[in-house]
């Protein structure tokens, strides 16, 4: 059976990347920070993380080996979303979503990089705008969460290279907008997200499963600019 780690499954996108995994007879660990993942399955394995404290992220790492010696996949799908109505760069919430968002997925991967099997793929959980070339939506708000996906780009490339011996493969995807909590965030009364969780994992689970191309960053099935 193969085995998928799944960061921030307890919801949205993370919950349903979760369901499909499963319905695919995969092992699934999944995280979560405040409510635990509302499913049960004999395949699931629930694990408490906090990806903003780093002795959280080390038991959380050390939970996981303890349930399994190799990996497969590794979602990483838990962030968050401070600065969406902030039209201009609050220091504090920069910082604090750096450390979610890049720091502690950093952490997180490189203390499991040791049992993930070759072969085994790496999703970063990106955003359009996380993309400096080509961005989704380029207007004066979000910076905090701008700059922080920018440079999560960097790191899949920067991992891609250091992997690619090994044979693991790492991708950036944005799903685009997700009918999530994080997503009606900046939904108003005429734009609303135009996307559901279900597709998001679907997306998640054909990369994994699919594409062999490491150091890409993809959007709706197929690359996209950085």
């Amino acid at each position: 059976m193969k085995t998928v780690v799944v960061t921030g499954a307890s919801r949205g996108i993370g919950l349903a990347t979760t369901k499909r995994f499963l319905e695919e007879g995969w092992q699934v660990i999944g995280t979560y920070f405040k409510n635990t993942i509302p499913i049960k399955h004999k395949n699931l394995i629930q694990v408490k993380y906090n990806q903003a404290n780093p002795m959280s992220i080390k038991e959380a790492t050390a939970k996981i080996k303890e349930i399994t010696k190799s990996i497969d996949a590794l979602i990483n799908n838990a962030g968050i979303l401070l600065d969406a109505e902030d039209n201009v760069a609050d220091a504090e919430k920069v910082k604090k979503t750096l450390d979610v968002n890049l720091i502690g997925v950093v952490d997180l991967t490189e203390k499991l990089l040791p049992i993930l099997k070759e072969g085994s793929h790496i999703v970063n959980m990106n955003s359009g705008y996380g993309s400096v070339s080509a961005p989704i939506l380029d207007d004066s708000f979000a910076a905090g969460y701008r700059i922080s996906k920018a440079a999560l780009n960097m790191y899949t490339r920067h991992l891609a290279f250091r992997l690619k011996n090994k044979k693991v493969i790492v991708s950036s995807l944005a799903p685009g907008w997700v009918s999530t909590d994080m997503g009606n965030i900046i939904a108003t009364e005429t734009e609303k997200p135009d996307r559901t969780p279900e597709q998001a994992a679907n997306e998640i689970f054909n990369l994994v499963t699919n594409v062999k191309e490491s150091g890409q960053f993809w959007r709706h099935g197929k690359k996209t600019e950085w």
